[in-house]
């Protein structure tokens, strides 16, 4: 019995054994096995590492860039003939189908590719929003574009003039040279153009503060002219938007800064809205429509005949009551205003500025009131195109520098542009300048965001 029992314990000690050499033996077996599969891999090229990307040189040529994630001993060619190191694989190709190939050791790699004009982009700028614009004889404009490429997509773009003799490009700006009308191409590397029909003229001049021109004389223009006048301001409100805050100031910059003529003080003879105590007056001295009163094409859409003289354009005399003389026709301080704002494409009402309680529709009415503080100057929400005034009395913001506040305000005896510091003390050119803080003529504002209906629009705080 004991020698049976030996027996069966060595028998079961060699099985052991040989379970256990078994398992080393399969294990070594897996591991090398791991590590050959690893060595193939290694070898094997894999599509899943190789990339791809090129830029544009120009129209037609773009840079070719390849790059393979393991660079060691990694070699590529685009004819299957010449092969470079991978940090070499690069290529200036034109348009059209090729294929990549890449090699190591005995491993071969095949990528078809494609270039072609990568960017379906586009700009935008706001001459965009008119069909001429029209550029003031010696004066410039600035394009400002925007773009749909991609972040560093190179966005340099190239000028064309059919005529060079009427403008000249200096970097994005327009310069004009002569009267006459032509076609500047805006084109970009990948293709893409945009045409824009540029008039030059000098029926305007370049935005200019000077508050000492003539006044309009009667009939200064005839009827070409004042046509071209109108299709000149209709164009400033589509490039800044219509309805929009920087339409309003489009309107009120034009006719003080680029019109070549100052505006006459007059004194309303009446208005459109009949409150009782204003008599029903068209044609005078509040002319509330759209363009520019220059000739007697305008009379067609007058409300109602006009009394005392009239109707006359702006710049021919006519009576005002007010003074009991004749006058030259012009505007009174909320005549500017509600035109301006008409003519922006903000329609509120043939209104006054004063404040009377029987009534819902003067200017004052537009909002509420934010009073010219110290405080509100240096922290309050003001903005070009924000109405600014007191108590009978209405008028613009049109500029905004870092201590100037510009406003354009009708009062005797003239429409003009009026420079006030914005905070006390404040001093430029060795004069002082009156505070808006400290001056009786304006002494609120209403802030016209949610007011103008079609929101903000294209502007500058300075022109």
């Amino acid at each position: 019995m004991a020698k049976r029992k030996k027996k069966k314990l060595r028998l079961k000690k060699r099985i052991t054994l040989f379970l256990v050499i078994t398992v080393l033996v399969i294990t070594a077996a897996v591991l090398a096995g791991n590590e050959i599969n690893k060595l193939i891999m290694a070898s094997k090229l894999n599509e899943k590492h190789l990339t791809i990307s090129y830029d544009n040189i120009d129209e037609t040529k773009y840079k070719v860039n390849i790059t393979y994630d393991d660079l060691d001993g990694v070699e590529c060619s685009i004819d299957n003939n010449e092969f470079k190191p991978m940090n070499e694989c690069t290529f200036e190709l034109p348009v059209g189908k090729y294929t990549i190939y890449i090699k190591k050791d005995e491993s071969l790699l095949k990528k078809d590719f494609e270039v072609k004009s990568k960017y379906d982009g586009y700009f935008r700028t706001t001459l965009d929003n008119v069909e001429t614009y029209y550029l003031a004889l010696g004066g410039s404009k600035e394009l400002e574009f925007t773009f749909n490429y991609p972040e560093g997509y190179d966005t340099t773009r190239t000028y064309e003039i059919d005529d060079d003799s009427i403008i000249n490009m200096e970097k994005d700006t327009i310069k004009g040279l002569k009267n006459g009308t032509t076609t500047l191409h805006v084109k970009m590397k990948d293709g893409y153009t945009r045409d824009y029909n540029i008039m030059v003229t000098d029926i305007i001049s370049p935005p200019t503060l000077n508050n000492n021109k003539e006044y309009l004389p009667c009939m200064r223009y005839n009827q070409e002219e004042a046509d071209l006048l109108d299709k000149i301001l209709e164009s400033r409100v589509q490039e800044a938007g219509y309805g929009t805050r920087g339409a309003v100031v489009a309107v009120a910059r034009f006719i003080n800064l680029e019109f070549k003529y100052q505006m006459k003080y007059f004194n309303e003879n009446g208005r459109l809205n009949d409150h009782g105590i204003r008599p029903h007056v068209d044609g005078e001295g509040r002319f509330f429509h759209k363009g520019m009163y220059l000739q007697t094409d305008k009379y067609s859409v007058l409300e109602k005949g006009a009394s005392d003289t009239g109707p006359k354009p702006w710049g021919c005399e006519i009576y005002d009551r007010f003074i009991s003389r004749m006058n030259k026709n012009g505007f009174d301080c909320s005549g500017f205003v509600t035109w301006a704002m008409y003519n922006g494409g903000f329609i509120y009402h043939d209104s006054g500025a004063g404040e009377f309680k029987q009534f819902d529709d003067d200017l004052s009415d537009l909002g509420p009131h934010h009073e010219i503080t110290d405080e509100y100057m240096k922290n309050g929400h003001y903005q070009v195109g924000d109405f600014i005034a007191r108590d009978g009395h209405a008028a613009l913001i049109i500029g905004i520098s870092d201590d100037t506040i510009y406003t354009a305000e009708s009062l005797p005896p003239k429409l003009k542009i009026y420079i006030y510091g914005r905070y006390t003390g404040i001093t430029k050119h060795g004069g002082t300048w009156k505070s808006l803080v400290n001056d009786d003529n304006l002494t609120y504002v209403v802030e016209m965001d949610d007011i103008y209906p079609n929101g903000a629009g294209w502007f500058h705080n300075m022109w």
